[in-house]
């Protein structure tokens, strides 16, 4: 997982290459899929790709770099979400245990059950990340002629609304403890 090129298309492209090149919010495409990701799952948005022309691409080596980062958000968006009807057992096997391709050689084996599970997780996370890629190009695209300062500001207000939302939520849920810091 997270080994290979990534391609979005439709509107979810032509926000990423905005956000980019155009507001620059962000200097590389990995990075609006790492926020999107962490956005769409704090503000539960889902959003399916769409059909056109436009597309961008996250290579393969974007992806090998920020490895470790795309992985502990796939673990954390997986065992935060609430629409899939997984018990917890399930939510952690995807997280650590099973694996998303079939290998000859794999000790223990992989079950082709296991592979389409992981298929539906990823795209589950995929679909967090459209949603949030959605939800960063309306905060930062209502103006296009924003300078330095108002994108931090931007980005405060974002990260403000993060915080209040996880603290809304602390009452009903321990969420402290899901993104406490393991060391």
């Amino acid at each position: 997982m997270f080994d290979s090129d990534y391609t979005f298309y439709g509107k979810h492209a032509t926000y990423m290459k905005e956000l980019v090149n155009e507001i620059k919010a962000f200097e590389r495409y990995i990075d609006v899929y790492m926020a999107g990701a962490a956005l769409g799952a704090l503000y539960e948005r889902q959003a399916e790709p769409t059909e056109s022309t436009d597309r961008a691409r996250i290579y393969a080596d974007a992806f090998i770099k920020e490895h470790v980062k795309c992985n502990e958000l796939f673990r954390t968006v997986i065992l935060a979400d609430k629409t899939k009807p997984w018990s917890s057992e399930e939510r952690v096997n995807i997280c650590f245990r099973y694996r998303d391709r079939v290998e000859d050689n794999a000790v223990p084996p992989i079950s082709h059950e296991e592979v389409e599970i992981m298929k539906e997780a990823l795209s589950l996370f995929n679909s967090y990340v459209l949603g949030g890629i959605e939800i960063l190009y309306d905060r930062f695209s209502s103006n296009t002629t924003t300078d330095i300062d108002e994108t931090v500001d931007y980005a405060y207000k974002l990260i403000f609304d993060q915080h209040a939302l996880i603290e809304s939520r602390s009452s009903n849920d321990d969420i402290t403890q899901l993104l406490r810091p393991e060391y």
